[in-house]
């Protein structure tokens, strides 16, 4: 007789759920449905987000799935973001351990700064444009992103890790950005799957689709998701053995793997890609010291072995590959090469004109609103041929280029807190790199590497603050988590955080929180 109340108490709640649901259902694609199944979901799913709400942001800071239930489909991170920040601040007063602020006061400042300028830039330029609440002018999707990054740094060190649990989300954070490629797969498989689009983002396979269009014309196609799944797998590497790890030919599997990976990046056909993997593998030599090592050596043959194959073969490979290639002195398809060059050109011809807009944008920045008008009288004028590509990308905002994605929409205010906000990523990865807990070394060693190449590849190469904002913003603050707060030359944080022990409870003068490495259970 016991039981008979848990049942009744089961369908008196299954039910009406099974009820609101299939009304839900009754019409899938309707914006109505979606958003009513998103919060149904997220009910039902209130326990698990409730416990593992900061693991769950972490593993979805770098991957591409979309929150298809909210209007706009932002990234999940975005709301996971405010889920965990908002569970961190309500657990609070109750949770012993989650009172341990992990934040570096610098960082926390520039993060405010930077969120206040995208505020006071967008208040300044006609408002949000957020063409989903019924504005008419687009681009308010990059304030949201940017505003949103601010939210998960601070989401990210209001909890810290466990040494374990470091250890392991340290890396399947770097490999999640592997998900891009279901959507190619979805692509593969056809329209019976399409419904995968709902969760993956369309991005990398409308690339892949334009591409193919243009190949009946002779183009090339680029695989675009091919790119992320590769760059995963080598962070993945990197940041579990590190770069010495990988070399290691007792392990030689791990070699093979980054090889891999290296390909899949180059059937992307982006040239920057090559550039960037560059980077980090550089950066990450003088960084580890294996210049001092016989790691030095086979890194040497790899090298040597493969500049062997690629100026051997290099117009056998596919034209994906060549066109990643056309930037070194090997011999690629022509096809390849004047398909990259005009890639290049445009993008110089933009650069030359943006540069001029500088004085006019400096103090007050152009933001990212957009008139739809104007977008579409550009792109018409670029289909007849009046216009070259360079102008539909200035319009919408894609420069393709670092410095100019943060002075242009914020002027000088969102250049001095960019360039703070990277200081302060630079300063806490470095201390927690050279003073941070033995076991995450090789972890620690990864982000300072990675961080510097990017910032190098931000500067140089390509970058656009929106994405990238969040990128060092997740890495500062799942860094601060890792390691428990600022790491300083005896191993202690610098958080000033008062937790009692069990010691003192039941004591009138409460006890400073331990040091970061007392706390980690060993």
């Amino acid at each position: 007789m016991s039981a008979l109340p848990k049942a009744l108490l089961i369908f008196a709640f299954v039910i009406p759920l099974a009820i609101v649901m299939g009304f839900f259902l009754a019409d899938p694609t309707d914006s109505t449905s979606l958003i009513g199944v998103g919060f149904l979901l997220v009910f039902l799913l209130s326990p698990f987000l409730i416990r593992y709400h900061h693991t769950a942001l972490i593993v979805s800071a770098t991957a591409f799935i979309n929150a298809f239930f909210l209007p706009g489909r932002p990234e999940m991170w975005m709301l996971l973001a405010g889920v965990s920040l908002i569970v961190s601040i309500a657990s609070w007063p109750l949770d012993r351990e989650a009172r341990r602020y992990c934040g570096f006061r610098s960082l926390d400042l520039s993060v405010i700064f930077m969120a206040l300028v995208v505020l006071f830039t967008m208040k300044a330029t006609g408002g949000a444009g957020l063409n989903i609440l019924g504005a008419q002018v687009f681009g308010g999707r990059r304030y949201v992103t940017m505003l949103a990054a601010a939210v998960g740094y601070f989401a990210l060190v209001a909890h810290p890790l466990s040494l374990q649990k470091a250890k392991t989300l340290g890396s399947i954070f770097w490999a999640m950005s592997g998900t891009a490629i279901l959507g190619n797969m979805a692509y593969a498989l056809g329209p019976s799957f399409f419904f995968f689009f709902y969760l993956f983002p369309v991005e990398f396979v409308l690339s892949q689709a334009n591409a193919e269009d243009i190949t009946l014309a002779g183009g090339v196609v680029r695989f675009s998701g091919l790119a992320p799944l590769g760059f995963g797998i080598i962070y993945w590497l990197l940041s579990r053995f590190g770069l010495r790890g990988v070399l290691d030919i007792a392990k030689s599997w791990r070699i093979i793997l980054a090889v891999v990976a290296v390909v899949l990046i180059m059937l992307a056909g982006f040239r920057s890609n090559i550039i960037l993997i560059s980077l980090i593998i550089t950066v990450l030599f003088f960084i580890e010291k294996i210049h001092r090592t016989i790691n030095s050596g086979i890194l040497a043959l790899v090298l040597l072995f493969a500049s062997f194959f690629v100026i051997g073969f290099s117009e056998r490979m596919p034209l994906t590959i060549q066109r990643s290639l056309s930037f070194l002195p090997v011999k690629v398809s022509s096809l390849a090469k004047a398909d990259a060059e005009g890639s290049l050109q445009w993008r110089f011809d933009m650069w030359s004109v943006v540069v001029t807009d500088i004085p006019r944008y400096f103090w007050v920045g152009k933001g990212f609103s957009i008139n739809p008008t104007d977008l579409y009288f550009t792109k018409e004028a670029l289909r007849r041929g009046f216009y070259s590509p360079s102008e539909a990308a200035r319009l919408a905002g894609d420069y393709h280029n670092g410095p100019l994605s943060v002075i242009i929409p914020f002027g000088i205010w969102g250049v001095i807190g960019f360039v703070w906000f990277l200081t302060s990523v630079y300063w806490v990865l470095r201390h927690n790199h050279k003073y941070g807990h033995p076991e995450l070394q090789t972890l620690n060693t990864f982000f300072l590497g990675f961080f510097i190449a990017r910032v190098i590849f931000f500067v140089v190469f390509f970058g656009a603050a929106t994405s990238d904002f969040w990128l060092f913003a997740a890495l500062a603050g799942l860094n601060l988590s890792m390691n428990r707060g600022l790491a300083n030359r005896s191993g202690v944080d610098q958080t000033e955080a008062v937790i009692p022990t069990r010691a003192a409870i039941g004591s009138s003068t409460p006890q400073m929180a331990l040091p970061a490495v007392a706390q980690i259970k060993l």
